[in-house]
């Protein structure tokens, strides 16, 4: 019930998550995957800015600290976001997932430095009994792709650990 509660608290309003409408099951799964439950996205900066069904957006507010010696942003703060951002795409299928393979092309160097915004968006490419297959791409604040990955996801259980989402 104190779950029930904290999601309903982050997701703006105050409802019975068994009868929520797509749009608001969406909207409490964005305030859940931004808040606190992913301490590694967080210590990292990723919010989760949208999700819908088989599709996901997030971003990351740069930092100095999301650089790297030469002054771009970092590999693996690119891969933290695509990983993240696939994730809450294949959790848009009200399932429990973990990523089993990845692959990820580095296209561009964002080498203006660690200011500005960087947005990922996953894509579907395939949703299956037990895994789930995502386009990500990663772009800089001009709209430049920097990274290109795919992404897929291992269905650990149907549903999700959230009250009401199965």
């Amino acid at each position: 019930m104190v779950k029930d509660q904290k999601i309903n608290e982050m997701a703006g309003g105050s409802y019975d998550m068994s009868t929520l409408s797509d749009e608001d099951f969406f909207k409490a799964l964005v305030a859940y995957r931004n808040g606190g439950t992913n301490r590694f996205a967080a210590h990292c900066g990723i919010e989760i800015t949208g999700i819908g069904p088989g599709w996901a957006e997030g971003e990351i507010v740069l930092e100095e600290h999301h650089g790297n010696p030469i002054g771009s942003i970092h590999g693996g703060c690119l891969f933290a976001l695509a990983d993240s951002v696939g994730g809450a795409a294949a959790v848009s299928r009200k399932r429990t997932v973990t990523t089993v393979a990845s692959t990820i092309n580095y296209l561009n160097a964002s080498l203006g430095g660690t200011t500005g915004k960087i947005r990922a968006r996953a894509e579907e490419l395939k949703c299956g009994k037990t895994t789930s297959v995502y386009d990500v791409k990663v772009y800089d604040d001009d709209g430049r792709v920097l990274t290109q990955s795919t992404m897929t996801y291992y269905k650990i259980q149907a549903g999700l650990d959230i009250p009401g989402a199965d």
